[in-house]
């Protein structure tokens, strides 16, 4: 049998989404064996979760990521993040308020940084990845630019620079964000490195550089994402 599908297991957890008793449903999942443990999970995140409204949604992942976070919390990021993009859930739902708050507190850190490396991705606003990090309490600009290292996008990159003003003092250190970018070896990558190069004036960092930008492009580059874009894309 599909180790994603189990009809009974499914009936049962709809019939507990009909009645919306959570209580219930942990208590159901408690009792599971491992390999229909592991059923439920597919089935909660691929199907039961996919079109209920978003109170709701948010109630159940925070619900079960307390309960069990080493099994819910990225199979809740995931389905999170597949309704972020298709725009069933949003960052603003009050239920992503009440699940931040649910999770403050060192013993769900690990937990954060999953739902976080989950969601970065699908954000296409700067403001909005700037919200969802004060959302989940990374406040330190150095823990923000670690996030953005390894998120992809021209929305992580946006943010990454303005982020990088407040180590704007420490050369090396920005020395050290370029040649990261660089090893990556990726287009954007690399013109985003160039381009932190000259904004910051980092002539330590050595390479071939063939971006070009113009001084008006630069006096906006922090300010405008329309700009940024343009110019970090530049072939």
């Amino acid at each position: 049998m599909d180790q994603h599908y189990h009809p009974l297991i499914y009936q049962r957890l709809r019939r507990l989404f009909d009645v919306s008793d959570w209580d219930a449903l942990i208590t159901y999942l408690e009792g599971l064996s491992h390999s229909h443990f592991r059923t439920a999970g597919y089935l909660l995140g691929e199907r039961l979760l996919t079109d209920v409204p978003a109170d709701t949604f948010w109630e159940v992942a925070t619900r079960l990521i307390l309960w069990h976070p080493k099994a819910f919390t990225v199979t809740m990021a995931k389905a999170a993040r597949v309704r972020l993009v298709g725009g069933t859930l949003s960052l603003a739902d009050d239920g992503i308020l009440r699940l931040s708050q649910a999770l403050r507190g060192d013993g769900h850190q690990t937990d954060r940084e999953k739902l976080l490396m989950q969601w970065l991705p699908a954000v296409r606003q700067p403001a909005t990845m700037e919200s969802l990090f004060t959302l989940f309490g990374v406040d330190c600009p150095r823990r923000r630019i670690e996030f953005l290292l390894r998120t992809d996008g021209l929305t992580a990159a946006y943010v990454l620079l303005r982020t990088l003003r407040f180590e704007e003092h420490d050369r090396q250190y920005l020395c050290g964000v370029c040649r990261n970018l660089i090893r990556r070896a990726d287009n954007l990558s690399f013109n985003v490195a160039s381009l932190l190069r000259t904004y910051f004036d980092l002539n330590d960092v050595r390479g071939v550089f063939s971006l070009k930008i113009e001084p008006y492009e630069l006096s906006r580059l922090d300010t405008d994402f329309d700009t940024f874009c343009r110019v970090a894309t530049k072939v």
